[in-house]
């Protein structure tokens, strides 16, 4: 058998392994055949779409780009190699991709819309609109275009014309993939959930493994307070692909958010188990545990957690992990992590506050009393730093002060527990000293009582002999 008959029948199995799904086995045929021939471009075509889907997008580039080498006359390995340069943002390469196409075929709807696409992403975005209106002159129908257009307006907050360009593209083609997913997120941002939600439906009615409409409508259901039909959209996604890290994510977020603490455990330990670089994992898995009452496991995932803060980290995540720092008792760790993110919070109290009391917390009086008169100065009616400052002056049996502080205190909130218990102390201090100093006062009064009858009987005297 010769060699090309040899390198043809690799290709044969080949078609029949992609038609199954087989695509490593597919890939191995198709090696072998282009070894065999490295000249035949539809070949690698077909093996870069292979690996393509494997999930190999580098290498399914480089076929894809041989592929359009050897064919320089036909369309379509310039537009999936646009399509794969565009996921994989290299939008230089993706432009470059669709001009080429263009040169071929400048009537075809998705070329314009792939450069469109790549000249916005590049922040182009006056190139972008001349794109479009150049598209403009050479089609009558263009939604690929339209929907192009509508991302770019919408990256630039125009709601009204990314709606127009939308619902647009809906008439001229409303079986385009995530078309109504994409209306379905800018009526979101509009302040419209309910329409919204009823085209993720409609999307999902057609396409009901779509995983990022489910994604999306799960999210949306969320900030409609549905937090058990999000849990079900989420699921559904785990149905499709059972490894998928933020399904698994938002599904533990959500359990938590409804202070379903076990079910957020297990999700928050399947996200740590298949991707353990992600962040905030362990945070939210501690937070959880703390939930569950099992606070030594917590403490060993915020000591991994501490060790793995970044520099440029949001003030509130900062915050959030000092704050379960403190329920566990971190003292050192969280006054460590508070004190290097004070320069960036100068005016957030809850920096201030928590690192007040961590001085508080080891032995630092006068530290923690410095920063909740600076909470104070922020937050005139922090009734918490009014509460440490009572706490403080009293331990320091400085009653007066203890009693201005308590007192202020309880004119913001009459009824807190924690300045009540301390004007209680602050009672029974004053009420013990002046117990303890009663005998004294009395023995006082005696002598002073007695020295002065004493002092009168001697006067008398001396007046009497005088007569």
């Amino acid at each position: 058998m010769s060699d090309w008959q040899k390198a043809e029948e690799h290709v044969e199995r080949a078609g029949e392994m992609v038609r199954t799904g087989k695509w490593k086995d597919a890939e191995r045929e198709l090696r072998r055949a282009t070894e065999i021939d490295p000249n035949r471009g539809e070949w690698h075509a077909l093996l870069g779409s292979s690996l393509d889907a494997l999930g190999r997008p580098e290498e399914a580039l480089a076929s894809i780009r041989q592929a359009a080498a050897l064919m320089p006359e036909e369309l379509d390995p310039l537009l999936v190699a646009a399509e794969i340069s565009q996921r994989l943002e290299r939008w230089e390469d993706a432009l470059e991709f669709t001009e080429r196409a263009m040169d071929l075929d400048n009537e075809d709807d998705l070329i314009h819309a792939l450069k469109i696409s790549s000249l916005a992403a590049m922040s182009r975005n006056e190139d972008a609109e001349v794109a479009y209106f150049i598209a403009q002159q050479s089609l009558d129908m263009m939604p690929r275009c339209l929907i192009a257009m509508g991302d770019l307006q919408l990256s630039q907050q125009n709601l009204e014309q990314a709606d127009w360009c939308y619902q647009e593209a809906m008439r001229q083609d409303s079986s385009i993939p995530r078309l109504r997913t994409r209306l379905a997120s800018l009526f979101a941002m509009m302040g419209k959930p309910q329409r919204a939600f009823q085209l993720h439906m409609a999307e999902l009615r057609e396409n009901p493994a779509s995983i990022d409409t489910l994604l999306e409508c799960g999210s949306l259901l969320i900030t409609m307070h549905r937090p058990l039909e999000a849990i079900e959209k989420f699921r559904r996604v785990l149905e499709v692909e059972p490894a998928h890290v933020e399904a698994h994510w938002r599904i533990a977020q959500a359990s938590l958010d409804m202070e379903n603490f076990d079910q957020a455990r297990v999700g928050f330990e399947v996200v740590r188990r298949l991707e353990p670089d992600a962040p905030l994992v362990r945070r939210r898995l501690a937070e959880s545990l703390l939930g569950c009452n099992r606070p030594i496991d917590a403490r060993k995932e915020l000591i991994e957690a501490f060790d793995r803060v970044a520099e440029d980290e949001p003030i509130k995540e900062l915050e959030r992990l000092a704050e379960l720092m403190l329920s566990v008792d971190m003292l050192k760790e969280a006054k460590e992590l508070l004190e290097q993110t004070l320069p960036r919070a100068e005016s957030s109290p809850d920096i201030l506050r928590m690192l007040s009391a961590c001085r508080f917390r080891s032995g630092d009086r006068s530290g923690g009393s410095i920063l909740s008169r600076r909470v104070l100065r922020l937050q005139p009616d922090c009734v918490r730093s009014m509460h440490n400052l009572a706490f403080s002056a009293l331990e320091e049996d400085r009653l007066i002060s203890a009693t201005r502080w308590v007192n202020r205190g309880l004119r913001v909130d009459s009824h807190d527990a924690g300045l009540r218990r301390v004007r209680s102390r602050v009672w029974a201090r004053i009420f013990w000293l002046w117990t303890l100093g009663l005998p004294t006062a009395t023995r006082n009064l005696v002598v002073k009582t007695y020295t002065r009858c004493i002092k009168k009987t001697a006067t008398a005297k001396d007046g009497g002999g005088s007569n």
